[in-house]
């Protein structure tokens, strides 16, 4: 006995309706989990992916940076018309995009850090450089 014409309209129907990709909202938890108040005006922003340094392009030609409890740890100061920012995964580089220009600078990001070595036994001249190399990719 060959199928009906209904029946097979209906099969087509019920295919057809079971493959349509139905939109869905979901629903969203959010909460403001940290703010900060500038005193520049903000153009673009970039983040390491661990979070830990925030850096903020302004329109008064500066970086700033911020750590993750959100203190500024530093400014990099940049051409003016650098239009956006891009940040390497553990900070150590930033891009500067200058659309007018058409030019990707890169920069060296360095921290300069004071150790308090007042009454700590030393060898050599007292007031040399030193330099503290951290090793972070050992396997």
């Amino acid at each position: 006995m060959a199928p009906s014409p209904k029946n097979t309209i209906t099969v087509l129907l019920i295919l057809l309706v079971s493959t349509l990709a139905f939109t869905v909202q979901a629903k969203i938890d959010w909460e403001v989990s940290q703010a900060i108040q500038l005193d520049e005006t903000p153009i673009d922003v970039a983040q390491t992916p661990e979070g830990d340094l925030t850096f903020l392009l302004t329109e008064q030609a500066k970086v700033l940076i911020y750590s993750a409890d959100g203190k500024l740890v530093g400014t990099v100061p940049v051409d003016p018309s650098v239009t956006d920012i891009a940040v390497s995964a553990k900070g150590e580089q930033l891009y500067l995009i200058n659309g007018k220009r058409k030019t990707l600078q890169t920069v060296d990001v360095n921290f300069i850090v004071d150790f308090n070595v007042a009454d700590a036994p030393f060898l050599g001249p007292a007031g040399a450089d030193v330099v503290v190399a951290v090793f972070s990719d050992f396997q």
